[in-house]
């Protein structure tokens, strides 16, 4: 993939459209932003063109270099739209943990539950959530070739999730704020929530569904419950000694025959 100049910027045009002329101004520009989701995802950058994204938008071809200047922009636009959904969804919970964090050492029950629902806020995002169909091949593609498209996602949100669970994890083992440990275990909570997204044909044949329905995430949550309630009531505190397990009421769990088909 070629190289999008690292000092590009999505571009923003000043002119305002005429009152439902120029293709409606916002509703427009989204619906070139969507068609550019499917048609980067599918073709990558150097594969598209913006006669492709036109086509797909179901625009004329110079609304694309009036909104956006050219190829360039309308990409950068598509990370810009990524970053913004997922805030929409993550930053409150996101600011809140770390205002809280930044003051009195909190409990760690409230660490342990903090970390648990926020995890729950990730996968009713990244699994359950179906607008992710439009633009998840846009970030693999991202990830195996990144760009200046890759920067903005990570900016704005990626490395902020990652930096809150990374946190609420540290403080539950009693780890310094930067100690690589607690950074692999924080993401390697989130990876096993991604892995259902990035490879959710494979699961969801295994495990005989169509899609990730509401009953399905909450199987999901309470698996992923349990292990993070084996995991931190197995860790041995700062002297050396084995913590007591905890139990957790957040997670509703199934006998095996209830587990919803």
């Amino acid at each position: 993939m070629a190289r999008i100049d690292k000092r590009a910027t999505v571009q923003r045009s000043k002119r305002r459209p005429r009152k439902c002329g120029y293709a409606c101004g916002d509703e427009t520009r989204m619906k070139i932003i969507l068609a550019a989701l499917e048609v980067f995802g599918a073709r990558g950058f150097d594969g598209a063109s913006t006669r492709m994204v036109a086509k797909k938008a179901r625009v004329n071809l110079p609304a694309l270099q009036y909104y956006f200047n050219g190829k360039e922009g309308v990409y950068l636009a598509c990370a810009d739209y990524i970053a913004g959904k997922v805030e929409e969804r993550l930053l409150p919970a996101v600011e809140g943990i770390m205002h809280t964090l930044g003051g009195e050492e909190p409990s760690r029950q409230w660490l342990l539950d903090t970390l648990l629902g926020f995890l729950d806020e990730f996968t009713d995002l990244f699994v359950g959530d179906r607008e992710l169909d439009r633009w998840i091949l846009f970030i693999c593609r991202e990830q195996a070739q990144p760009s200046k498209a890759c920067d903005i996602i990570f900016q704005r949100v990626m490395s902020r999730v990652a930096r809150t669970c990374t946190l609420l994890v540290s403080r539950l083992l009693d780890l310094p704020d930067g100690d690589p440990r607690a950074t692999v275990r924080a993401l390697g909570l989130l990876g096993q929530i991604l892995f259902f997204r990035l490879a959710r044909e494979a699961p969801l044949r295994v495990l005989r569904w169509k899609d990730f329905e509401a009953k399905h995430l909450v199987v999901l949550k309470s698996a992923l419950h349990e292990q993070i309630a084996a995991i931190f009531a197995n860790e041995p505190d700062t002297a050396g000694r084995k913590r007591p397990a905890r139990r957790t009421t957040r997670a509703k769990t199934f006998p095996r025959q209830q587990i919803p088909a």
